[in-house]
């Protein structure tokens, strides 16, 4: 975080990091309409940016200012349309309000987003944005909440954004890799990831989550709650070699036998070139739009960027963040 404080004026400026879900697997939809999951996420370099600027008055407003950047700004100028989310839909408008709620906190404000993560693309940008909205707020004024108390407001605003939090928030067990369970709320430490080039690959649409977990439901009446994460990646020591991942994502499953003819034939055609392109390990995140591959080393993973970038919309290169990392 970059603070700065002037007579009238405070301002800070964060980082807000995406994800992908190494392995995802969803459990039965639960009687209070969620979804129990088991999932192993890891958060990327490649991030958003927020600022926020706290004004003199005390009206409690807050004006949201967003801008594209990186491949959404892309992505848009190929011709494909990402509608401006209501305001008051926006998960960092519902992280400040929640906030105010919660504190009292009245000071008026205003938020610049820089928006680099593509909405529908299953890399968590909204819920990073949450997250580092509360962090934001909590600090300029005080720090008045503790690590619970943000992380019980952090699963009101969705199931990703505990990760989010938890990565962000100061402490010496730090990972930027956890294996998320329950609604999300359940969080354990994973040994920090190896130094491993990544690559998103974004298809030229997004994925609507309500509709993917609906399609889940109708196609998978009965489904495992088996808990895999120790079965899959060690909680001590080092990783496996990604090549010996034996992660999976339940989604990706979902839409390459019963997605729409562009979803089947997106993800199919996006995760055999990541293979072919020299990937150790590709796979869908979340509930998509973007798939990933991981390489055993960035130079890798700027070859198959090249490789990559002449067939499809968007290609990122990005790598796993480390512990502490200073941004």
């Amino acid at each position: 975080m970059n603070q700065s404080v002037g007579e009238n004026a405070s301002f800070l400026s964060v980082a807000a990091p995406c994800k992908i879900n190494l392995h995802l697997s969803i459990g039965k939809r639960r009687d209070d309409g969620f979804h129990g999951l088991e999932s192993i996420v890891a958060a990327l370099d490649f991030a958003d940016t927020l600022s926020f600027l706290v004004l003199p008055g005390k009206g409690a407003e807050t004006a949201l200012v967003v801008e594209m950047d990186g491949p959404l700004r892309d992505l848009s100028q190929r011709g494909q349309f990402f509608p401006p989310i209501p305001v008051e839909n926006n998960l960092v408008y519902r992280a400040v309000e929640l906030f105010r709620s919660k504190t009292g906190f009245l000071a008026d404000l205003t938020v610049r987003l820089i928006k680099r993560v593509p909405p529908g693309s299953g890399l968590g940008g909204g819920s990073s944005n949450a997250a580092a909205a509360l962090l934001a707020l909590n600090e300029l004024s005080g720090g008045e909440l503790s690590r619970e108390t943000l992380l019980d407001l952090a699963v009101q605003l969705g199931s990703d954004v505990p990760f989010f939090l938890e990565i962000a928030l100061p402490g010496p067990e730090k990972s930027p890799a956890l294996a998320v369970s329950g609604r999300g709320e359940t969080l354990r430490v994973l040994p920090p990831p190896p130094f491993l080039g990544v690559l998103l690959v974004f298809p030229g649409f997004a994925s609507h989550t309500g509709a993917a977990y609906s399609l889940l439901d109708e196609r998978r009446p009965i489904l495992n709650d088996e808990q895999i994460v120790e079965k899959t990646v060690p909680l001590n020591g080092s990783w496996p070699p990604p090549e010996t991942w034996n992660f999976s994502n339940d989604f990706q499953e979902l839409f390459l036998h019963h997605g729409s003819e562009q979803e089947k034939c997106s993800y199919q055609t996006i995760l055999e070139e990541l293979k072919e392109a020299g990937a150790a390990f590709w796979s869908l995140s979340g509930s998509g739009s973007a798939c990933f591959g991981i390489f055993s080393s960035q130079e890798e993973a700027e070859r198959a960027q090249k490789k990559l970038s002449r067939a499809f919309y968007t290609v990122q290169n990005t790598f796993f963040l480390r512990k502490n990392q200073d941004r």
